[in-house]
């Protein structure tokens, strides 16, 4: 990973892509992760465009991506079985690459966001179905209107707390 100083947050579409480029030079030449991404045959520049528009929407509220991120996957699960070592070390990395470049609200967003992402795409793989069934809300969207309909706000890691379903 090419080391950057950080000080700064995601604030703009070029640090997500940043942040994205990053991130999957790095997982592309993992010992565990790169196998994965080479027989699949990933089309490197769709995938960084694809994924610099999800992380946009997430991080930044930009609409622009279209697609299920979680049944994305699928096709490479079924050739190549995700095991609790992939999806560890796929956060392990996205996490590490946020760290080094990033620092703030959102970099810390983004983290919490690929932590969720891990566990619903564990429980899809798996055939699970999710305890709850709460939106995940983009970051500024929550912020703007506050907590949507049917949610309160708790602390958590996210300093503004983390959207939960009411009881």
């Amino acid at each position: 990973m090419t080391s950057e100083p950080t000080s700064r947050d995601l604030d703009t579409r070029e640090d997500v892509e940043l942040l994205v480029r990053a991130f999957y030079r790095d997982a592309a030449t993992d010992d565990l992760l790169g196998p994965i991404f080479e027989g699949m045959g990933v089309d490197w520049a769709a995938h960084i465009a694809t994924l610099t528009d999800f992380w946009s929407w997430q991080l930044l509220g930009e609409r622009g991506y279209t697609g299920n991120p979680l049944r994305a996957h699928e096709p490479a699960h079924q050739r190549f079985p995700f095991t609790d070592a992939h999806f560890e070390r796929w956060l392990e990395l996205f996490a590490a690459t946020v760290d080094t470049h990033f620092e703030g609200p959102r970099a810390a967003t983004a983290k919490q966001r690929a932590a969720k992402m891990v566990a619903a795409l564990r429980r899809l793989l798996a055939g699970e179905e999710a305890a709850g069934h709460a939106p995940v809300v983009p970051f500024l969207a929550r912020r703007a209107s506050g907590p949507g309909p049917g949610t309160e706000r708790s602390p958590g890691p996210h300093p503004g707390g983390v959207s939960r379903p009411a009881r």
